[in-house]
């Protein structure tokens, strides 16, 4: 007779990230009951229902126009591992979607460019410390890549210019 080992449990959320939902459930709960006991509670559910009407808007017309700039990007040669354009605004579109003030606020501040940069720093130190993810697995196949250059070096380069290669769309701040 064999004995199977109960499933570990889960392991938990580190510690800040639970203090960061709690924080933030607070907060939208004073936020909620602030702007209630100041404009009324009909008033209050009213604008509650008006931004996520305005997000769903704002995430077709900005999703559309990101989708649109990053095809362009991609086939003029652009590095896809690069942020997206439009990226930020279509996360405020979002922000505005998920109930509570709190996150509406910070998704007006994502749609607009000048506050946008306030949030470029913070998603390049997210993406910098998020762990790698590894898909896949099983054997390792050795080869060599070969370039079209390499089979023919006078070929015409097929994206951007071959002096200044692909053109960047983000300049940085």
């Amino acid at each position: 007779m064999t004995y199977q080992q109960p499933p570990a449990a889960p392991k938990r959320a580190p510690f800040a990230f639970r203090l960061a939902l709690a924080l933030w459930v607070i907060a939208e709960a004073a936020a909620f009951f602030g702007l209630a006991y100041l404009i009324g509670f009909f008033y209050t559910v009213l604008v509650f229902v008006g931004t996520t009407a305005l997000g769903i808007a704002l995430v077709g017309y900005v999703g559309r126009k990101s989708l649109r700039a990053a095809r362009d990007y991609l086939n003029s040669g652009g590095d896809p591992s690069r942020e997206l354009p439009n990226g930020y605004a279509l996360a405020g579109a979002v922000c505005l979607i998920v109930p509570g003030f709190v996150t509406d606020f910070i998704g007006l501040l994502l749609l607009f460019p000048p506050t946008r940069l306030l949030f470029r720093g913070l998603g390049r130190w997210l993406a910098a410390s998020a762990p790698v993810m590894r898909f896949g697995g099983g054997d390792v196949i050795d080869g060599e890549v070969i370039s079209e250059r390499d089979l023919d070096p006078d070929a015409p380069v097929k994206y951007g210019d071959a002096k200044n290669g692909p053109r960047s769309i983000d300049p940085g701040p």
